[in-house]
């Protein structure tokens, strides 16, 4: 046993001073700083910003399973790792082409498969007569703002949800129960507020980032600055979807209606147009602040200065 400790410790020590493994950290930790610079300066661009964070997920599961092969590598095959010329050389070989590999297989599996397995957990049905206008409502906003179909999904819930879902058929959830709190102006507001987050491609990120960070529990990106980027989402959803609509404070008004409602469905936290709203770990911006900036960007658009027509 003890042998075999010591073993362990050389071939650790081994690997872990070479310069090889240090030197793929580095440049896995300078390509994320890289991404994460680039994220910052590109306020402007909703689409690259989505990309950054993906690539950004990507590189942080990369250095996880970077170093959680080679401490396996450096346990299975330790003797050689400790006393052979290239056993460093080979064991890093190995993590970066095993991590590499794990990382793309994950990444393809969440982006493809995680929008049906959403979708599964709700009792969906086809829009009825008396709501057949919320579709031909996201009909008309899509073909306005250059989207894809989107198709509506009613979720035979009480419970107020109101949530988009990528992937190569986005949808748009919206429940009983939210439909009939909500009049119409306000739920005109709510499917806006949910087609912004398929043009801004937040839809997909958000399942693909809420599967991953359950993955990466242990990684402080996703416990910290991963909820801090939904926070900004769902700003700019609420800014573009009142202006798309000129509509912002029922947008507000709905807001405000949902949260009297009650908690959202567990499975729809991170994802519904409103859930849980408490500290820095929270997806969510405090409803009060949504609120105030929707009847400020309200209060802006009144006072508009209205430019005169030409004669």
């Amino acid at each position: 046993m003890a042998e075999g400790l010591e073993l362990l410790g050389k071939a650790l020590a081994a690997y872990w001073t070479a310069p090889l493994p240090l030197a793929i950290l580095a440049v896995c930790g300078a390509s994320m700083a890289t991404l994460l610079y680039v994220f910052v300066t590109n306020g402007r661009n909703p689409r690259l910003r989505v990309s950054l964070l993906t690539g950004f997920y990507a590189l942080t599961m990369f250095f996880w399973l970077f170093v959680g092969v080679s401490l396996l590598l450096c346990v299975w095959q330790a003797r050689s790792v400790a006393y052979r010329t290239s056993g460093v050389q080979i064991a890093a070989a190995g993590a970066v082409l095993a991590a590499l590999a794990a990382t793309i297989v994950i990444s393809a599996l969440v982006w493809r498969f995680a929008p049906a397995a959403v979708l599964r957990r709700f009792p969906l049905r086809g829009p009825e007569p008396g709501e057949a206008w919320t579709q031909s409502y996201a009909d008309l906003l899509a073909e306005f703002e250059g989207l894809p179909r989107t198709r509506i999904a009613i979720v035979d819930s009480d419970a107020p949800v109101g949530m988009a879902v990528g992937g190569s058929r986005p949808t748009v959830l919206l429940s009983r129960g939210l439909l009939g709190a909500l009049d119409r102006d306000e739920a005109e507001t709510v499917i806006a507020h949910e087609l912004m987050h398929i043009k801004h491609h937040d839809a997909g990120f958000k399942v693909f980032s809420r599967v991953l960070s359950r993955v990466l529990f242990f990684d402080p990106f996703s416990k910290f600055f991963d909820p801090a980027v939904h926070r900004e989402r769902e700003y700019l959803a609420d800014e573009a979807g009142g202006r798309t609509t000129g509509k912002p404070a029922a947008l507000a008004s709905a807001l405000l209606k949902i949260a009297d409602r009650g908690p959202t469905p567990r499975a729809a936290w991170g994802l519904s147009i409103l859930g849980p709203a408490k500290g820095v770990f929270s997806r969510y911006p405090p409803v009060r602040e949504r609120v105030r900036r929707l009847l400020l960007l309200s209060t802006l658009l009144e006072g508009a200065p209205r430019t005169p027509a030409k004669p």
